[in-house]
């Protein structure tokens, strides 16, 4: 299931740089969010599902779920995902975004539940907040100025990284052909701000304006399982 949704994410890539579809685009990103909620409501019956496969970090259902604004669905998501780390698997820097954001989008204000979790973020990285962070603690606070700049670094952060990845020895081009392109990451952080009244904005360099076109319409509850 994790694999669908890997698929779902980059079949909707080559939708929108490929063919220029933001619709196609909107509808495959919500294909593989419903593809990782499937995973998870699956794993409270008793399937037995890989630690790896289950850790919040490995998700990219719900940042696709995200990006297309499909907020019923991330919400969903953001209830059956596990409230800590999965030992082995993942860092506790690299769970707690994930937390953080699962907490976010709930329907009801969250923040009194999400200090203590910034708080011992902050901790993780000392004296070097990430963007990721900034961009976060923004959003709690609604700080619309503050988010605009935490955005800029962090896509700054991410062309930084594109770059250093091209001289890589694993470099692989069809990789880097579609998310080294658009930031889906980004665009869901994007559309989040959005949900909670930040303002948008223009298009960025890894967040093309087709991107931006795309507009949620909702899906037939088990359309992931056609393509």
């Amino acid at each position: 299931m994790a694999s669908i949704s890997v698929a779902y994410r980059v079949l909707a890539l080559c939708a929108l740089l490929r063919e220029a579809d933001s619709n196609r685009f909107g509808e495959l990103l919500c294909k593989a969010g419903q593809a990782r909620l499937h995973l998870l409501e699956r794993a409270t019956t008793g399937l037995q599902v890989s630690p790896r496969a289950m850790a919040a970090s490995n998700d990219v259902g719900f940042l696709a779920s995200l990006a297309a604004g499909d907020l019923p669905t991330a919400r969903r998501i953001a209830a059956l995902s596990p409230n800590t780390p999965t030992p082995g698997w993942e860092d506790e820097e690299d769970f707690i975004f994930f937390h953080c954001l699962h907490r976010m989008v709930h329907p009801t204000s969250e923040e009194a539940g999400l200090r203590p979790i910034l708080t011992r973020w902050r901790q993780l990285e000392a004296d070097n907040p990430s963007p990721f962070f900034q961009v976060c603690a923004s959003l709690m606070e609604n700080e619309s100025s503050r988010f605009q700049a935490a955005f800029t670094q962090m896509l700054d952060a991410r062309q930084t990284l594109m770059r250093e990845y091209r001289k890589q020895l694993n470099f692989d081009r069809e990789l880097y052909a579609t998310e080294g392109k658009v930031y889906i990451n980004g665009l869901a952080l994007l559309r989040l701000a959005e949900s909670r009244g930040l303002p948008g904005r223009e298009h960025d360099v890894l967040i093309p304006r087709l991107a931006l076109l795309s507009s949620f319409k909702p899906l037939p509850e088990h359309a992931w399982r056609e393509p």
